[in-house]
């Protein structure tokens, strides 16, 4: 096994664990388990899965099926047992156009002279009113992900939203296509689409994504024309890219598969391909004649033209109407544009390639990078024998006996996405929208009248820079890492073993990671903001509520910045349970902790340190660090001692104890794994 304890690429032993994972001795004293309510909790049938749900399983199984467990999702999850926890999140119902409404009540506060329509305007297919054509608004970007992160920190529907970004990964939409730079509007339709669909049926979520504006736009099927000759009498023939990729990426792969995701061969063992050019030309020519709505010169685009949140609309005059033959069967002449594209999805979805591909896919970007033939099987008959109801794929995948094997033995199957990563982070610490904030175009005055102001709400930016990825944001249509990726180690290498998510996890990215913590914990921790003294001409001043420090911000130093930059992110993170950690060992009063009087003597006193680490343990991890990686930690952080400053002892003791063992935790392989 190969680790590195703290920020590092974790190449550490996938599948080999016990509880402990390390050589030290795992201290589980506080991983208790809780009783279930739900006599039904195990039939015969799940027997394997545990009757109480410990705290590690409890994250661990979270950190799966949602955007991060956090103090209320896991209590609910012991509460109710697993099965119960399921059943009702996948019963729960969809959203409406969730992520469109959320970004369009953000950018009518940010922008209100620009967005004057109200939301139901905006989202009438009826009318002529269009969201974002006219401006195509260069904010439209943050607005979008900004309606991502909203969902994703504060949906109880964690499973349905998991999936729909799970499912984005293997039907590609991103902003790799230059016009969502400005018209982001695309990918939050996009994702209403996968979230719709989620526990529906994959067939017409092909269907539904086949129809939609994005699509058209990113792989380029849009004002597609049957071919003609051009005026150098040159046969144009229809644009192939999504024609291919919706075999290729969206159903089928490029091999055949039997059921349990193994590659089918001939007799002379070699790979079978799953269609041929011929297959993709003749889709082409279904795929003709589909345009934006509200576009006057068609298959023109542009910035300012077309709708990008509705389906694309057809022109049977750039229509092939012939009969054209696909993976073997007819598409009949004369059909509509509709029933032409309905009839090539129902001829892919027969094909037997589908159920196993998609099916691995799903479950090596939900629970296990490395799944046995054995599990694809269970969960590809599922697929095949409910025509690919994804519900109850969804419900075979974190059923499965080999994922509870790796639960309840702390096996450790996948590595964790830097924006999972990130996501749990964020709902752990309670994260919330801001009170208000000042979205300003200029160098605001010092009542910020020249900025608009966003109350209740968020305000999120590209994550690449710290993330390498982030949802919809995909460098191409072959997502953010090759599933077939195996890292240069011997372990991995001699054991055939890939690891997709390290792809992305280079030296540079895990430096911007860490350090963007140290960023937003140094920025956002409320308690912090208050705990901390500024000055305004010279006079100083403390804060009691975050809404006077924003009123204050323009005037304020370099730590209210990020109030009225539009650049930085908008949220606030709640320590409050941690401050409460250390003042009960303190003795009830952040005074009693002691502090330098020279050089020899640490600020810290390593019971509270220990107390600390060991809170953060139970709370991210479920206890599964060592005794050793933890007292690494506390010394590390004792060592650092410093000089007493101006700032209060709760300040102190937030950017001196609290802010850098979060930081160390947030990077260490057992966090930064599922």
């Amino acid at each position: 096994m190969y680790k590195k304890l703290l920020i590092g690429i974790s190449l550490i032993f996938l599948g080999c664990g016990s509880g402990s994972n390390s050589n030290g001795k795992n201290n589980n004293s506080n991983n208790v388990t809780v009783p279930i309510n739900n006599p039904t909790q195990t039939t015969d049938k799940y027997s394997y899965i545990p009757k109480e749900i410990n705290q590690t399983i409890a994250i661990r199984f979270l950190n799966k099926a949602s955007f991060g467990a956090n103090d209320d999702s896991i209590k609910e999850l012991q509460s109710k047992g697993i099965l119960k926890w399921l059943d009702e999140q996948l019963n729960m119902e969809y959203d409406d156009n969730i992520y469109l409404k959320k970004m369009i009540v953000l950018a009518k506060q940010a922008e209100p002279d620009v967005f004057t329509n109200t939301v139901e305007e905006y989202l009438d297919e009826n009318n002529d009113i269009v969201f974002n054509k006219s401006k195509a608004s260069f904010q439209s970007p943050r607005y979008r992900m900004t309606s991502w992160f909203d969902v994703a920190l504060n949906s109880p529907k964690q499973l349905r939203y998991k999936t729909a970004y799970a499912l984005s990964q293997i039907i590609v939409e991103s902003d790799f296509e230059p016009m969502f730079t400005r018209r982001a509007e695309a990918l939050a339709n996009y994702f209403d689409i996968l979230a719709k669909n989620a526990f529906g049926n994959y067939q017409i979520l092909l269907e539904d994504i086949s129809f939609s504006s994005g699509m058209g736009l990113f792989l380029t099927y849009n004002g597609n024309k049957k071919e003609y000759l051009n005026d150098a009498n040159v046969s144009v023939y229809p644009d192939e890219n999504y024609a291919r990729e919706i075999m290729q990426l969206f159903s089928i792969g490029l091999n055949q598969l039997n059921i349990d995701g193994t590659p089918k061969k001939d007799n002379n063992g070699n790979l079978i391909p799953t269609y041929t050019q011929t297959d993709v030309n003749e889709i082409a020519r279904v795929f003709t004649g589909w345009d934006l709505r509200s576009n006057n010169k068609y298959g023109a685009v542009g910035f300012r033209r077309g709708d990008f949140t509705h389906n694309l609309e057809f022109t049977d005059k750039y229509h092939d109407f012939g009969e054209k033959l696909v993976l073997g069967e007819k598409v009949q002449a004369n059909l509509s544009g509709e029933d032409d594209v309905k009839r090539v999805v129902s001829i892919i979805m027969k094909q037997p390639s589908v159920a196993p591909y998609i099916s691995k896919n799903l479950i090596m970007r939900l629970t296990k990078s490395n799944p046995s033939p054995a599990y694809i099987q269970r969960v590809a008959t599922v697929f095949r024998d409910t025509n690919g109801n994804l519900k109850e794929v969804i419900r075979a995948i974190f059923l499965d006996p080999e994922l509870w094997d790796d639960l309840k033995n702390n096996k450790l199957e996948k590595f964790k996405e830097p924006i999972i990563a990130y996501t749990q982070f964020l709902r752990t610490f309670k994260t919330n929208p801001m009170p208000y904030y000042f979205f300003c175009f200029e160098t605001p005055d010092e009542n910020a009248s020249n900025c608009n102001k966003v109350t209740n709400n968020y305000l999120f930016n590209d994550t690449r820079s710290y993330l390498n990825q982030g949802p919809g944001l995909a460098p191409t249509v072959f997502n953010f890492y090759d599933n077939s990726y195996i890292p240069n180690d011997e372990y991995f290498k001699q054991n055939n073993l890939v690891a997709p998510e390290l792809q992305i996890q280079t030296d540079s990215m895990l430096i911007n990671y860490s350090n963007n913590y140290y960023s937003t914990l140094l920025k956002r921790e409320k308690n912090y903001i208050l705990a901390q003294t500024y000055k305004i001409d010279d006079e100083e001043i403390n804060y009691n509520k975050i809404e006077d420090f924003i009123k204050d911000s323009p005037k304020l130093d370099w730590r209210a910045i990020w109030i009225y930059y539009r650049g930085d992110d908008k949220y606030l993170l709640d320590m409050s349970d941690e401050y409460d950690v250390i003042q009960e060992v303190a003795g009830g009063s952040f005074d009693n902790i002691k502090y330098y009087k020279d050089e020899n003597e640490s600020i810290l006193d390593t019971k509270i340190s220990m107390a600390l680490v060991n809170h953060l343990d139970y709370k991210l991890l479920g206890s599964q660090m060592s005794d050793e990686e933890k007292k690494y930690i506390v010394d590390k952080i004792v060592e650092s001692g410093i000089i007493r400053s101006d700032y209060s002892h709760k300040a102190q003791v937030y950017q001196h104890l609290i802010l850098p063992m979060i930081r160390y935790i947030l990077t260490i392989d057992k966090y930064m794994t599922e």
